[in-house]
C-alpha cells in the first residue's frame, strides 16, 4: 500500500493543474514512480504468454524464415502465406464498409421525432465529426488502413482519443496491443486496475515538455544526461528481425521509453484511490507528470448525508482508449485473438508439408547415391553439371556395378492431398463473411 510523507489536497487547484509534481516531494514521488512500475511489470508478467504466441503469429504474416538445418543444411525453407492472403482478405473487404466515401460517422436518433428536428441535428454531428476525422485528423485514415490489417493479425489493437492542446484539435490514434499493458484478465479496458501507454521520446521533444512547463524539470538527471541506450527486449529483438533492421548503437537519435500509467491512486490519503495519469521514465522510474483523470469537481459522487458527509463514494474518469477486437479470446483474456494464432498451427503444418515435398523433389532431382570399390574415381565430392564428361580411371561396365543410386521415392500424393485439405479449409476459415 502507497505511503506518502506529505498527502495532497484534492481541491479544484489540484484538479484543474497540468502538473501535480510541484506537489509532492522528491521521496513521495520515488515512491509513486516504484509503486506504478511495480503494477506495470506485474501486468506484463501476466501477458506474457499472449505476446509469445502474438510474436509467432506476426512472424507468419510477415513470412519471417527461421534458421532450418533439418533435414540438411540448405534444405527448403518456404513460410507458405496462409496467414498474410487471410489477412488481406479481411481488409479488403473490411476497409472500404468501415471507411465509405466521406460519411464516417453515423449518428442515431433515439425517441420521438415528429418534426425532424434531431435527425437534422443528428446529421449536422455526423458531419461535423466525419470532417474532424478525415480533413481535421490528417493521419486518421492512414492509421485507420493500418489498424485493420493489424487487427485481423493480432486479434485486438486500441484508439486513444483526446485533445491535442499542440494540434489543437481532438485525435484518435492507433495504439498497437503490445504497447498498450493491461491485466491480461480484466473484465474491460474501462475496468482494467492499470493501463500502461509505452511512449518513447527523443530527447528534443523531452526538452521541450520541461521547457513548456508541462514535464517536471529532469535535465540534469543522470538519466537523461548519459547517453540512451537502445531498448533491447526481446518483443524489440523479433521486431527488428521481422524488419530485417540492425540495432542501432546508442546516440542522441535514441528515443527513451516513458510510460504513461492510467492508474488509481490514494495520493490524498483519503481510503479511495482516484484515477490519475501518470508518466514516468521506464529505467529510472522518475516521474515527470501527474495529473487528474477526470475534469471537475462534479465527476465526483460524494456522500450527502450522515457521518461520512463529503466523502468520496465514487470518481467518473475519464477513459481515453477504446478497444476494437476481431474474435474474443476463449480463455478471457483482455486481449483476443487473430489470423496470426488462429490459423497460426495450419501454416506452421503448410509450411512443413510444402518443405517437405520440396525436399523430396530436391532428393529425387539432384541424385546421389553410393559408390564401391570397383569405381576408380578420385576422393571428394563429384557434381555433374549439363554438357559435361568427367573422365575416370575403370571401365563402363565397372561403373555401371559400382555406384548404386540413392533409393529416393517421388513426392508423396497423399502429402499432396493434405497440403491441399489444409489450404482448403483454411480459405473456409478466413473467408467467411458471417
Amino acid at each position: 500500500m502507497l505511503t506518502l510523507d506529505s498527502p495532497i489536497t484534492l481541491d479544484d487547484a489540484a484538479i484543474s493543474s497540468p502538473n501535480l509534481c510541484g506537489r509532492f516531494g522528491d521521496d513521495d514521488l520515488k515512491r509513486i514512480g516504484i509503486e506504478c512500475w511495480d503494477g506495470y511489470d506485474r501486468d506484463e508478467q501476466s501477458r506474457a504468454h499472449w505476446l509469445k504466441r502474438n510474436e509467432a503469429g506476426m512472424d507468419l504474416a510477415l513470412q519471417i524464415q527461421k534458421d532450418k538445418n533439418f533435414p540438411w543444411p540448405g534444405c527448403a525453407n518456404v513460410a507458405f502465406p496462409l496467414v498474410t492472403i487471410a489477412a488481406m482478405q479481411f481488409h479488403a473487404r473490411a476497409y472500404p464498409a468501415l471507411v465509405s466515401g466521406t460519411d464516417v460517422v453515423k449518428c442515431a436518433v433515439f425517441g420521438s421525432d415528429e418534426t425532424g428536428e434531431k435527425s437534422a441535428h443528428a446529421d449536422r454531428v455526423s458531419r461535423h465529426m466525419s470532417w474532424q476525422l478525415l480533413f481535421q485528423d490528417k493521419c486518421w485514415e492512414e492509421q485507420e488502413d493500418k489498424a485493420i490489417l493489424n487487427l485481423s493479425i493480432v486479434g485486438t489493437n486500441f484508439k486513444k482519443s483526446y485533445y491535442s492542446g499542440a494540434k489543437a484539435h481532438n485525435v484518435s490514434e492507433l495504439v498497437l496491443a503490445k504497447d498498450l499493458v493491461l491485466n491480461y484478465w480484466s473484465k474491460s479496458v474501462e475496468d482494467s486496475p492499470r493501463k500502461t501507454h509505452k511512449l518513447p521520446h527523443f530527447r528534443n521533444e523531452v526538452h521541450e515538455n520541461v521547457m513548456r512547463g508541462k514535464w517536471r524539470d529532469c535535465l540534469e538527471e543522470s538519466w537523461y544526461a548519459a547517453m540512451p541506450a537502445p531498448q533491447r527486449g526481446v518483443t524489440q529483438t523479433h521486431q527488428d528481425n521481422r524488419q530485417g533492421v540492425t540495432p542501432p548503437q546508442a546516440d542522441d537519435a535514441t528515443a527513451l521509453l516513458f510510460l504513461e500509467q492510467h492508474c488509481n491512486l490514494d495520493l490524498d490519503n483519503d481510503g479511495y484511490a482516484e484515477p490519475y495519469i501518470i508518466t514516468f521514465d521506464e529505467r529510472s522510474k522518475y516521474v515527470v507528470r501527474i495529473v487528474t483523470r477526470f475534469d471537475r469537481e462534479s465527476d465526483i459522487e460524494r456522500v450527502a448525508l450522515g457521518k461520512h458527509k463529503g466523502k468520496i463514494i465514487q470518481i467518473k474518469a475519464t477513459e481515453y482508449f477504446t478497444k476494437k477486437t476481431f474474435i474474443p479470446s476463449p480463455d478471457g483474456g483482455i486481449y483476443d485473438i487473430g489470423f496470426g494464432v488462429f490459423l497460426g498451427p495450419l501454416n506452421e503444418a503448410v509450411n512443413s508439408l510444402v518443405n517437405m515435398l520440396l525436399d523430396c523433389g530436391a532428393m529425387q532431382t539432384t541424385g546421389g547415391g553410393f559408390l564401391g570399390r570397383g569405381a576408380k574415381i578420385r576422393g571428394g565430392t563429384y557434381a555433374a553439371s549439363p554438357f559435361e564428361w568427367k573422365r575416370v580411371d575403370s571401365t563402363g561396365d565397372d561403373l555401371r556395378k559400382s555406384i548404386f543410386p540413392l533409393p529416393v521415392n517421388e513426392p508423396s500424393q497423399v502429402l499432396f492431398s493434405l497440403l491441399s485439405l489444409l489450404i482448403n479449409y483454411t480459405s473456409r476459415v478466413s473467408g467467411t463473411t458471417d
